[in-house]
């Protein structure tokens, strides 16, 4: 039995019907999979579907990650019962995230060029502090200050800003708020600032 046949005949036990035969040329890679009928070759790859729809996907190749780091955001994705690729995900939009606030704060950046500190060292001080699954916390200025660093919230539950974070304290403290059921701000802060610093939120209310 040919190669081609062998595939065909697993791809009408899956259920996947292709609309034509096709030849395997010579470099092609040709797999059964719970999605389709896969061809991969140089530059494309085909997947063929259950309804006969070929879709053109692109293979992307991401030059110089960390072996280490790779397989440590693998086996979090298995704890999670997630894909890599749905770890990998989140982590880019959590740059995104990070890297946002940091452009928010670009002139305290050039201030510690000027003042000829270590850039990096820089960087790491003006680097969001992550605060998660909380259920439900109350932050005040006093604690904003006393902490002295950048913040980013997630997965809390409920979120309360106390009535003496101005809009100042907001804007230097704290980076990004994102996916919390509630988020509460008071009445003496922008709604337009507190909204661009929420990220997948269910709730924002003012008091």
């Amino acid at each position: 039995m040919t190669s081609n046949a062998y595939i065909l005949m697993i791809a009408c036990n899956t259920g996947v019907t292709m609309s034509e035969s096709r030849e395997e040329r010579p470099g092609e890679e040709v797999a059964v999979t719970p999605g389709g009928v896969r061809v991969r070759s140089a530059g494309k790859e085909v997947v063929v579907r259950a309804s006969g729809e070929e879709r053109l996907s692109k293979d992307i190749t991401i030059r110089g990650l960390n072996p280490e780091l790779y397989n440590s955001v693998a086996e979090l994705s298995r704890r999670l019962g997630i894909s890599i690729g749905e770890a990998i995900n989140e982590a880019m939009k959590l740059l995104l995230d990070v890297m946002g606030g940091l452009r928010s704060i670009q002139p305290l950046v050039e201030g510690v060029k000027e003042a000829g500190k270590s850039i990096s060292e820089g960087i790491s001080n003006l680097t969001p502090v992550p605060i998660s699954g909380i259920e439900e916390i109350e932050l005040s200025k006093e604690d904003f200050e006393k902490f002295g660093r950048r913040v980013l919230i997630s997965n809390v539950r409920k979120v309360v800003f106390s009535q003496d974070v101005d809009e100042a304290t907001l804007e230097k403290y704290v980076a990004v708020i994102r996916d919390c059921d509630e988020v509460s701000f008071p009445k003496s802060i922008s709604k337009l600032l507190a909204l661009s610093k929420c990220r997948d939120v269910d709730r924002v209310t003012f008091y």
